[in-house]
């Protein structure tokens, strides 16, 4: 494959990454501050896209592999999608101000649903894109690295929307102004992706087992992709936690709210300038124990920082981060590129072939680990009698910030690589799998049609 055409379909993370970071960086806080819903509100509104993307995600995914297309299958999602979703995002912030806060809950409902929608309709097909570009272990693992390069960017810029409107009683109008751009931008990031994959649905001429969506869960009986669900649960509610606790974490341990902004920055950077070197180690070593052995560090670097970073050590706390995102550049790359290797797996096993479906499964599954993640925050804060309200918090409150960031994220990190060591699928495996579906095609191809 083209080195243009694996950028090209990578470029689309960033679309996606800006948009999808944005709204969750920021549109909690828009919702509060700007547009004056009570925090219980606005979280209800949160909620309730959560719950939608549970029930949205596998039903794109089976919606995609049911289409037919001359755009190709899963390209057309992109073609036709991108306008609707850059609308979507755009629509987010431009909620009435001055509307009952009956009215304004239910527009914001109403603006999530459309932008969880629109989000799934694009990202869902274009993950599932991968195991249709290549059969090759490798190079689908090298995909993957140039999407987290790019999704790294998009994690920057989408949380600079906060940046670039954070103009004090003007930010209503900032927002205003400055999000028609990030959508047009989102939208160009897709359609690019989609001129870059043209054609090579037309040579991916295989079939897709049609799932009735009241059989779409028992796909995850099947012990691998139970598995790597389990793995994403985990996973999820660990960077669910870290995210969330950062800004807790800035504003009352180092004693500076700014500071969550540029952990984040050395964080994201920092990993993804080490996710190609990540991806060469992949080609030497299995990808669980890499996993294993950089969430291990990762959880042993969150640990000392929530125990010995404090109001002094603004300049560590930035250092940890950096070192932080060098540990996690593994789990930049490598989850995402399990997936599509589960795609030929288990047709392989079953005989039945699932794209999107997978994909589907995957997102949901993400949504529900961050919704966890947030439960678990929230409890472990409470337990510790940490309030909001107050300017100053008590040294209890304190502790349970530092728990949070310290032990919380790790210790999900290690269980969700210690389950992943229970995922057969490894390079080996994969090749033969490919044989065997390769003969299993020639042989059909060789058959005579049916009278």
């Amino acid at each position: 494959m083209l080195l243009r055409t694996k950028i090209g379909y990578a470029s689309g993370d960033l679309g996606l990454s800006i948009a999808y970071f944005a709204v969750g960086f920021f549109f909690l806080f828009f919702l509060t501050d700007v547009v004056g819903l009570s925090a219980g509100a606005a979280g209800a509104v949160v909620l309730i896209g959560k719950l939608w993307d549970g029930v949205n995600d596998p039903l794109v995914g089976i919606l995609s592999d049911r289409t037919r297309s001359r755009l190709g299958r899963k390209r057309a999602y992109l073609l036709y999608g991108a306008i609707p979703f850059a609308m979507s995002f755009v629509l987010l912030w431009w909620l009435p101000l001055e509307a009952s806060a009956a009215v304004t809950f239910l527009l914001a409902c109403a603006a999530i649903l459309f932008f969880a929608t629109a989000y799934s309709l694009v990202a869902v097909p274009y993950m599932a894109l991968v195991p249709i570009m290549t059969v090759d272990y490798d190079e689908r693992t090298q995909l993957i690295g140039f999407r987290a390069m790019f999704s790294s960017v998009g994690v920057i810029l989408g949380g600079g929307i906060a940046l670039i409107a954070s103009d004090g009683d003007g930010m209503a109008g900032a927002l205003r102004g400055v999000s028609p751009a990030f959508g047009i931008f989102c939208a160009i990031a897709v359609l690019i992706a989609a001129a870059s994959v043209k054609g090579m649905e037309a040579h991916h001429d295989v079939d897709i087992t049609r799932v009735p969506l009241r059989h779409y869960l028992s796909l995850a009986r099947d012990p691998d992709v139970a598995t790597l669900l389990w793995f994403r649960i985990f996973g999820a509610t660990a960077t669910g936690i870290l995210a969330a606790t950062l800004p807790f974490f800035a504003e009352h341990v180092v004693g500076n709210t700014g500071l969550a902004a540029a952990s984040v920055a050395a964080y994201t950077l920092v990993g993804a300038a080490l996710v190609p070197a990540v991806n060469r180690l992949t080609h030497r070593f299995d990808k669980r124990h890499i996993l294993l052995t950089l969430n291990t560090v990762a959880a042993l670097l969150l640990l000392v920082m929530g125990l010995i970073v404090d109001a002094d050590s603004t300049v560590l706390f930035v250092i940890g981060s950096a070192l932080l995102g060098a540990a996690m550049s593994g789990y930049l790359l490598i989850p995402g590129s399990l997936v599509p290797d589960l795609v030929d797996w288990y047709e392989y096993r079953h005989s039945e072939r699932h794209e999107s479906v997978f994909f589907g499964l995957w997102l949901t599954i993400h949504q529900l680990g961050l919704g966890v993640g947030g439960l678990l925050l929230g409890l472990l804060l409470q337990v510790f009698g940490y309030d909001g309200s107050a300017d100053i918090q008590t040294e209890s409150g304190i502790l349970g910030v530092r728990l949070a960031l310290g032990i919380l994220p790790g210790l999900f990190l290690v269980i969700a690589s210690l389950v992943l060591l229970r995922y057969r699928i490894n390079r080996d495996r994969f090749a033969e799998a490919r044989r065997v579906l390769e003969s299993r095609r020639s042989e059909q191809q060789s058959q005579p049609p049916a009278a």
